[in-house]
């Protein structure tokens, strides 16, 4: 009769360890999941959005609009990866992002602007560039590295619209010249463009080979003999002039010094 009793205890005892087992688990489950769920609405809202990055086309405030981030929203509640994709594509010249969650409430963005900028160089500001000529900003003073429009005098600066010149030939010989450089991957190379003289388009590369390709005629094969004389012909000491004005055929004239300087204020900026 002993051994029945003890039998039972042990069952109730044993049942009474796996209830409460199963009442801790329950309550362990509904306090994470209240957890959760107070994270997501009620704690860790946003309450400071921080751009950090030197920034010459684009304002802090800019990026920070770009992010579609705002005061209130939950921190836990966005993708870093969208968001990061979402500002380099309304902002074209981020070149990298870099988003950090700050507990309780912040998040900092680090950015970078790219260095191959198209920046239309005016007579009293500039005008920042996409490579299909749409207007991204105007500004008054620019100070970054970036490949320099001279030549052409907007019609309208307003962001959003195209390129629009009275010169709409120079307009497209300045698309065609960016597009060959992009393609070529010469664009991080290329310093400055003058697309205003019909008869002597011009470019300066790294800041040291000025190209004089004459019209735009057979312009295509042209660039292909700035590509073979830039990667393989021409040393990183070369300066001068590199002529392309013949299709078909390249000519390079050392200039150092105040004639290289004078040949590119002439071709390039236009000064005489």
């Amino acid at each position: 009769m002993a051994e029945v009793n003890n039998s039972r205890r042990k069952r109730k005892k044993t049942a009474s360890v796996y209830i409460w087992r199963r009442i801790s688990a329950i309550l362990i489950f509904a306090a994470v999941v209240t957890g959760i769920v107070l994270s997501l609405t009620v704690f860790f809202n946003i309450e400071n959005v921080e751009v950090r990055g030197t920034l010459e086309i684009y304002t802090k405030q800019e990026v920070s609009n770009a992010s579609g981030l705002r005061k209130g929203d939950n921190i836990f509640r966005f993708s870093a990866y969208n968001t990061k994709n979402k500002i380099m594509r309304e902002l074209p010249y981020i070149s990298e992002v870099i988003i950090k969650r700050y507990l309780p409430s912040t998040v900092m963005i680090s950015v970078k602007e790219a260095d191959n900028a198209l920046v239309l160089v005016c007579h009293d500001g500039f005008l920042i560039l996409s490579q299909d000529m749409k207007i991204i900003s105007s500004l008054n003073n620019y100070a970054g590295k970036a490949l320099m429009i001279y030549g052409l005098d907007p019609l309208s600066r307003t962001p959003g619209e195209a390129l629009n010149t009275e010169d709409e030939f120079s307009v497209k010989n300045l698309k065609d010249m960016i597009r060959f450089l992009s393609s070529m991957d010469l664009l991080s190379d290329a310093t400055a463009i003058n697309t205003s003289d019909r008869l002597e388009l011009s470019l300066l590369m790294d800041e040291r080979i000025l190209v004089r390709f004459g019209t735009s005629g057979d312009l295509e094969r042209k660039f292909l003999m700035l590509s073979e004389m830039m990667n393989n012909q021409l040393t990183a000491e070369d300066t001068g002039i590199l002529d392309l004005s013949v299709s078909g055929k390249a000519t390079f004239a050392p200039r150092s010094g105040e004639e290289l300087a004078a040949a590119i204020s002439e071709s390039i900026i236009g000064l005489k």
